[in-house]
């Protein structure tokens, strides 16, 4: 059995931070043991999918019905499944969300050494089929993550603004972005870029962010991969709404939302269970 001082828990003043601040970053690690098979999960993944652009690394827990052509047996897509309902993760949601919680999504996000690409500044609430919007990411660092490999940049309290215009991915690339990774950008003059603050997370951190909150990430210039496993949380107030179009990115990547399995990691399905969602 873990011991409780070696695992992943967040206080209620650290959620008072992420209410207020639109994010947090934990103080304590994941277990060795959950940490371990994350990274197994992951490098296996990885291994197997080199030909996947970052987009296309969704949904490494689902076999079928992600869009993408994944490398990948059901035995390593339900690894990826039972890391996003592991009880030491999903305790300390229930803390952010309440306890009726839905895992809907997951992320491989990956950027090789040199030629990992800048991310966009961006608001993830504004690619997603969910209403009322309300997602915690909860951001894995599987490596050491800084300013030399990519890490995230956050806008504090920009959660609050709401969505923010947005420019098509078409008529903003530059800076080296990743093309394709997003067809929207934040119209960089709808907020203040010297307000940002770097994620700086060590192996075994955990980073939690709202749907709404500011972000991007740089290039990775360092001589090392930058390896993040990133879980999507909702509550099952909202409703993950399949009727609503997918969405392609700018280099024609589709992200089917219409029969992507969702899963009840926690309490009961709410507004989900009146439009007959169906659970795994």
């Amino acid at each position: 059995m873990i011991s409780n001082k070696n695992m992943l828990k967040i206080s209620q003043n650290d959620v008072e931070n992420y209410n207020k601040n639109g994010f947090l970053v934990s103080d304590s690690n994941l277990s060795n043991n959950l940490i371990d098979k994350i990274t197994i999960t992951y490098d296996e993944f990885i291994d197997k999918n080199k030909h996947l652009t970052l987009e296309e690394m969704s949904s490494p827990h689902l076999y079928e019905g992600t869009g993408a052509k994944h490398n990948k047996s059901k035995d390593l897509c339900n690894s990826f499944l039972e890391i996003g309902k592991s009880d030491e993760i999903v305790s300390q949601v229930i803390k952010i969300l309440g306890s009726d919680i839905i895992l809907w999504g997951m992320h491989c996000m990956h950027k090789e050494p040199k030629t990992g690409k800048k991310i966009p500044w961006h608001q993830d609430g504004t690619y997603w089929p969910i209403e009322p919007k309300a997602t915690c990411s909860v951001w894995i660092a599987i490596t050491d993550v800084d300013s030399s490999n990519g890490c995230m940049q956050f806008i504090p309290k920009s959660h609050k603004l709401g969505v923010l215009p947005h420019l098509q991915e078409d008529k903003v690339q530059q800076d080296g972005e990743l093309k394709g990774s997003l067809d929207l950008k934040i119209d960089e003059s709808s907020f203040d870029k010297n307000t940002s603050v770097n994620c700086i997370i060590k192996r075994g951190q955990v980073s939690f962010h709202d749907t709404y909150l500011l972000h991007s990430s740089d290039a990775n210039f360092s001589d090392k991969p930058r390896k993040a496993l990133v879980l999507r949380y909702m509550p099952s107030t909202s409703l993950f709404n399949r009727s609503l179009p997918d969405r392609v990115s700018a280099n024609g990547h589709k992200y089917d939302f219409s029969y992507r399995p969702i899963f009840l990691v926690s309490g009961n399905p709410k507004e989900n269970e009146l439009k007959s969602e169906k659970y795994l």
